[in-house]
């Protein structure tokens, strides 16, 4: 066969009716020259048995169990697949997502003339009678550097994982997944990757594969939201990795961001130390005032004691208007 290999490489945990899901649209695609490589992270032994069982109905998939001696989580699992993969291109995606017939194909057939590193192309987000395009305009970039800036000043990440399909030789030994964290890892790798390995790109506004969220069915792990705190300390990595220039132009952006953060994510759930750890980090790179400080204290105290309670969302605005005027 002379078209390239593409490795397909998953992580999965404890999901395995979605993951099936997953892997029959990718024994759909109308590329056929791919490797499926499922690394499980310590699923139960119900589920195990059927990704099991489903693997053996097609060679080009694989099941992996996470190796001990590496840490629990996703991109452990990701670097192991990565480590494991043969292909030209490397795509990585998720357990509980869905690639359109055409996904693979498109996405060589855009990569292999143009000579490029990487190419991204749209996903969907299932709603009543099918699914819509979430993309906006203001994420359409075509350099390395409008693309990093986007992703640490705007409200949508330009791209994520399961969208790109990459050049392996970009990216094997020469860059892995950041093992510590558990949530933001397509923020993360993607500005390491843009800031070391400047990639030439393309991004697409066809939709190739579409996202599901979280719902009863595909609900959240009970350690979501403190995944999200205790990962919130990528500051570090993006004020280490970014550009002085790019960054300082964004600092605006990412104080911002670490209100919405909270905002979305603080619940009952979570404890005050694990704000503190986040304003620890926020004020020596973000370099926050006291006052914005004292402003996201009242936003964790509003979203995690006062949820319900009337008035409560005419305060997180007025927090918000003036968390904002203070980046003024």
């Amino acid at each position: 066969m002379n078209k390239p290999l593409v490795s397909i490489i998953i992580p999965t945990f404890n999901k395995a009716k979605l993951a099936i899901e997953t892997f029959k649209s990718i024994a759909n695609q109308s590329y056929t020259n791919w490797e499926c490589i499922i690394v499980d992270d310590g699923s139960v032994a119900g589920d195990y048995k059927v990704l099991h069982t489903f693997v053996k109905s097609d060679k080009r998939f694989s099941l992996h169990k996470r190796p001990i001696n590496k840490k629990k989580g996703a991109n452990a699992c990701r670097n192991y697949g990565l480590s494991l993969s043969k292909g030209h291109y490397i795509q990585f995606f998720d357990s509980d997502d869905v690639m359109l017939e055409n996904c693979l194909e498109g996405r060589v057939e855009a990569i292999e003339p143009l000579n490029l590193d990487l190419v991204i192309f749209s996903m969907g987000i299932y709603c009543k009678g099918g699914f819509k395009n979430d993309d906006t305009s203001d994420v359409m970039v075509n350099t390395w550097e409008t693309a990093l800036s986007a992703f640490v000043g705007k409200k949508r990440l330009p791209w994520n994982l399961q969208r790109t399909l990459y050049r392996a030789s970009l990216i094997k030994e020469r860059i892995i997944f950041d093992e510590n964290l558990n949530r933001f890892q397509d923020v993360e790798f993607n500005i390491r990757l843009l800031s070391q390995l400047k990639p030439k790109f393309k991004i697409f506004s066809q939709i190739d594969c579409v996202y599901r969220r979280a719902n009863s069915s595909n609900p959240r792990t009970k350690s979501f939201y403190k995944d999200v705190f205790q990962s919130i300390p990528i500051l570090e990595s993006i004020h280490t990795e970014i550009p002085s220039d790019i960054l300082e132009h964004n600092r605006d952006n990412l104080k911002i961001w670490l209100f919405n953060l909270i905002g979305l994510y603080a619940n009952k759930s979570l404890q005050k130390g694990e704000l503190n750890t986040v304003i620890n980090v926020a004020k020596e790179k973000l370099y926050l005032s006291n006052k914005q400080k004292i402003i996201l204290n009242l936003l964790f105290f509003s979203k995690t004691k006062l949820k319900g309670i009337k008035g409560v969302v005419r305060l997180n605005s007025y927090l918000r208007k003036n968390y904002i005027k203070l980046n003024a």
